[in-house]
This record gives C-alpha cells, sequence and structure tokens, in this order.
C-alpha cells in the first residue's frame, strides 16, 4: 500500500481560468518546508491504492521518504477531474497553467519555504514539463521522470499511425471508468469530449500544439532533471531526451534500466533509487544543500545487453559515429520469417533486389504473433526479417539511428512499424531496442529540426503515394543504447501491424489495409539502417 504516516487537508485555488481546483497537502510537521507537487487527472483519492501494474495511475513514488526528509507533498486534482471543477483538457497549455497557479498558491502558504519542485512519473511527469513551460516564479525545478513532451508524436499518432491499445486503456481504464467507480459521471467536465477531439485532429495542428510542452520547452530555464527508461520507449523515452536537448538551463539526463511498462513503475516506488537520484537533487534544488549533484557527467545510460552504466557529456555521445547496415535478399538463415533477408556491410548489389509480402497475412492470431502446436507464441514468423551475420567484436550502438527505406505498394498509402532487436549469440532472449514507425503519406519532414540521423516529420497532412511507385521513406527510431556482443546478432523487423503479445500496450489501430508493399534494397535503391556506434576502449 502506498501509506503515509500523515492525515492531508485539502486547499483550493481559483485559477486564472476561473476553476477551483483542489490537491491534499501533506506536511512533514510543524514549520516551513519545501514543496513538492504532483499533478495528474488520475483522483487524489485514490493515493491510497499500491503502486503496481494493475493500478498503472498510481505514480506518486515513495511520498514517505520525502515526507521524512522534511518535504511537504501536494496532491493535485487537474481541472475537471477528482475534486477540481472545470473542463478537462488534458495535458493543455490551460491545464500547465492551473498547475502554474498551485504552485504559486503553495509557495505563499506559511508552511512552505516558497521553494517548489514537482514530482511523480508519466502524466505526473507530462504536467511537469507543462507546468515548466508556463515559468511559475516559484517553481525551482523538475525531475521529469518518464514522460513524454509531444502529444501528438509520443502517445497519439506514431509516426502518422492512430495509436489505440494505450489511448484506449489509458483513456477509459485509468481515467474515465476510475471516476465513474467514484460516483462521478464521466461526462461531467467534458471528460468523454477527449475522445472525440482526438480523433478529428489527426494532423500536428493548434489542437495537438497546445498540449505538447516541446514547443516551448526552450522557455525552460530552470533545473531540470530528465531521467528516462529504455522499457517505456514506445510512449514516453522520446519526450525525456527531446526534454532534455529542449531546455536551456542546468539540466541533468539519466536513462535507466526497467525493460518494461510495469517494471518503470516498479522501480519510481523503489526508496533507494530516490535516495541515490532524486533525493539530492530535490536536496540542492530546493534545500540549497552543497552536495556536488551538479558535479559529474551531464548523460549517463544504461547499456542493454551488457547491464553496465556509461557516461557522457552529451547526447550523443560525442565519440559516436554513424554505421550504415544495408538491407538484401540474400537469406541470413538466422530466423524463420516471410523473408529472412540480411543486414549487411558491404554495398548494395547493382542488380535489382526487393522483398514483396501481402497483408493480411492469413495466419496472423493475436496481430503479428502466430502460435506454434504447443501454444507458443512467435512474434516473427509472419513478418519481414534483415538479420546481420554473428558479430566478430564487441559493437556498442549508442545515440539515434535511422531506417532508410525505399518502398513501394500497390495502394495509396502504407504503414511501416519496425523493430530493431538485438539477438544474443547465446540462449539469452531477444530484446527490443528500439522502434519506429511511419506512414508514407506522413513522409515530409520538418528541415529545421531534422537532422542526419533523426527525422522529424512534419505531419501537416497527408500525400498519397503513387501505386507502383517508389518512395524514400526515413523512419526516426527512438533513441537506443546497447552491446552486440561477439556472437550476436542485428534484427531488423518491419510489417505494418504490432504483436498484440509483444507490443501491448503500445499497438496501432490496422484500419482497412489489404494489398501488398514491396521493399527495394539495391545499388539505385540502397535501403539501409543507420546506427550511431562508439567505439569500444
Amino acid at each position: 500500500m502506498v501509506d503515509v504516516n500523515v492525515t492531508p487537508f485539502e486547499i483550493e485555488v481559483r485559477t486564472r481560468a476561473g476553476d477551483l481546483v483542489r490537491a491534499d497537502v501533506y506536511l512533514p510537521g510543524a514549520g516551513h518546508h519545501p514543496v513538492l507537487l504532483a499533478a495528474s487527472p488520475y483522483q487524489k483519492a485514490l493515493r491510497h491504492l499500491p503502486g503496481v501494474s494493475t493500478f498503472p495511475f498510481v505514480e506518486y513514488g515513495p511520498m514517505q521518504l520525502y515526507l521524512d526528509n522534511g518535504y511537504a507533498y501536494v496532491a493535485m486534482d487537474v481541472p475537471g477531474t477528482g475534486r477540481s471543477e472545470g473542463r478537462w483538457d488534458p495535458v493543455s497549455r490551460a491545464e500547465g497553467e492551473a498547475i502554474h497557479d498551485m504552485i504559486e498558491h503553495v509557495a505563499a502558504q506559511p508552511w512552505s519555504t516558497g521553494a517548489v519542485g514537482m514530482i511523480g512519473m508519466s502524466y505526473y511527469c507530462w504536467s511537469q514539463w507543462n507546468a515548466a513551460r508556463t515559468r511559475p516564479p516559484h517553481l525551482r525545478t523538475i525531475v521529469a521522470y518518464d514522460g513524454a513532451t509531444d502529444a501528438y508524436r509520443d502517445w497519439m499518432y506514431h509516426g502518422g499511425i492512430p495509436i489505440q491499445g494505450f489511448l484506449n486503456a489509458w483513456l477509459f481504464g485509468s481515467v474515465l471508468y476510475q471516476h465513474q467507480l467514484g460516483g462521478i459521471d464521466y461526462r461531467e467536465c467534458n471528460k468523454h469530449e477527449f475522445v472525440y477531439d482526438a480523433l478529428t485532429h489527426p494532423f500536428d495542428d493548434e489542437w495537438q500544439r497546445r498540449r505538447s510542452p516541446f514547443w516551448e520547452l526552450d522557455r525552460v530555464d530552470i533545473p531540470v532533471f530528465s531521467i528516462g527508461v529504455w522499457g517505456k520507449g514506445p510512449l514516453h523515452l522520446r519526450g525525456n531526451f527531446y526534454g532534455y536537448e529542449r531546455v536551456t538551463g542546468p539540466k541533468k539526463l539519466l536513462v535507466t534500466h526497467p525493460d518494461s511498462f510495469a517494471a518503470a513503475q516498479a522501480y519510481f516506488f523503489d526508496e533507494d533509487f530516490h535516495r541515490a537520484e532524486l533525493l539530492p537533487w530535490y536536496d540542492h534544488h530546493l534545500k540549497d544543500v552543497d552536495n556536488a549533484v551538479m558535479d559529474g557527467p551531464d548523460v549517463r545510460f544504461h547499456v542493454n545487453g551488457e547491464g553496465v552504466y556509461r557516461e557522457a557529456d552529451a547526447w550523443p555521445p560525442a565519440d559516436a559515429e554513424p554505421t550504415t547496415f544495408h538491407l538484401s535478399g540474400t537469406r541470413a538463415d538466422a530466423v524463420t520469417s516471410l523473408n529472412d533477408g540480411s543486414l549487411t556491410e558491404a554495398a548494395p548489389p547493382p542488380a535489382p533486389d526487393s522483398t514483396s509480402w501481402s497483408y493480411p497475412d492469413p495466419h496472423w492470431r493475436a496481430g503479428v504473433t502466430v502460435f506454434d502446436q504447443t501454444g507458443r507464441p512467435d512474434h516473427v514468423a509472419r513478418v519481414t526479417t534483415f538479420t546481420t551475420t554473428p558479430m566478430d567484436r564487441d559493437r556498442e550502438f549508442t545515440g539515434h539511428g535511422m531506417l532508410d527505406l525505399y518502398a513501394s505498394s500497390d495502394q495509396t498509402d502504407m504503414d511501416v512499424i519496425v523493430k530493431l532487436t538485438l539477438v544474443p549469440g547465446d540462449a539469452r532472449a531477444p530484446i527490443t531496442v528500439s522502434r519506429g514507425w511511419l506512414r508514407a503519406s506522413h513522409r515530409a519532414e520538418d528541415p529545421e529540426l531534422t537532422s542526419e540521423l533523426r527525422p522529424f516529420h512534419a505531419h501537416q497532412r497527408a500525400e498519397p503515394i503513387e501505386p507502383g511507385t517508389v518512395y524514400r521513406l526515413r523512419i526516426e527510431l527512438l533513441p537506443m543504447s546497447f552491446l552486440a556482443a561477439t556472437g550476436d546478432r542485428i534484427r531488423l523487423e518491419i510489417s505494418n501491424n504490432d504483436s498484440l503479445v509483444a507490443d501491448a500496450p503500445m499497438t496501432h489501430f490496422y484500419g482497412r489495409k489489404v494489398g501488398t508493399d514491396t521493399y527495394h534494397h539495391d545499388d539505385v535503391h540502397p535501403s539501409a539502417l543507420r546506427l550511431h556506434e562508439r567505439p569500444r576502449r
């Protein structure tokens, strides 16, 4: 249970928009205290529930630890949720302004020192990015653990492809049904309208940008500690990297090892983790403790497949250089898949070379996953794959990545869903180390935000493709760090559908796709996987 030895009291604030918003205050005792504020739509009344994967919306962390260390903890219901009035407008700038007003209110209370920080993971982290862009005068720091910054690209439309699994589970399971169980009609405060709004904004328009702190993070000059989690890659990881990159004040980036949604939540309740990383940060920035927390490297990251943390002065690390693996139709003899193609560092062949496949595959059972006679799932048997030969030396791939894919279809659009997998040379299970997505009609890039290994797609309009015409699709891969040890392989998996087993909850709406897609890989169409690689010392 998420128990604390303190009975809270409720406060309320009339925001600039006229909404009456409420929060619970937990005090460590008499006197003046620095404040940690957590804000979400998950109802502060549910704080007593255990922080386990059954209740993914319980994301406060070890509250008692902070009370024991002299911090006041404030848990806020954002407008239109729980005990707060107004219209629910998730992760919008207006919601950030309401949090801003609560921050300034608690900073002026007699039990507060006036120094306020923010805390919490996932939505609570979105709230941190969101409030910080409004620049509350008394907000001294944020610790952004596991939180997106771009509503469109991070959690509504991956590469222009609608996200279905997470959006449904989050909106209904964590918000609407939970309010209904508490006797609050989910139509109150317009909470149900978000369903329709999300469906009617399929491009990165003004509605999307109002709920994307990304575009204003260059205004944030307070100290920021951005903590990403490899296991939450398809939802929040990109936001932690972009957030770190765009803020302009003192900042640090840590990318941690939990390898799943549930593990990321459990890690945020680990008191040892908080004592080692978050508590010293808050002590320095909210209590002015001289603990050297700002010394040392700016970037630390866990290397998947090696199980160690490494350090750098920037992301990507300065010594990371692009490495290219070309797609090839030559069989890799590595896996049972639709094609068992190869990834090779050799130049592509002069003769035409391509891989075609048709969909929907009649063998698919749980998305792309099929099951053998014993019921064992196979996630790659019915997708296209391209695999390297076993590595002849240890190789570390840390930084950004991109799939440069030349593709055609007999349809007027095509979806490309990519997974990058580390396949150990021994009996260990494969590890998904990165992912990417792109709808071909959304292939246009924003030249100001695009870099060599990181295309940034504009998503302003749809540009249908001409059946039979080959198009160059540059697909952003999520940041990564992994060691491909001697004997390991790297596998690229490409489809237009997800595994409902391996990829849940970050699965996408399949729609009505029926057709044949072709991936071209020859000297005229040099499709390639491009990754940052670091030298091994």
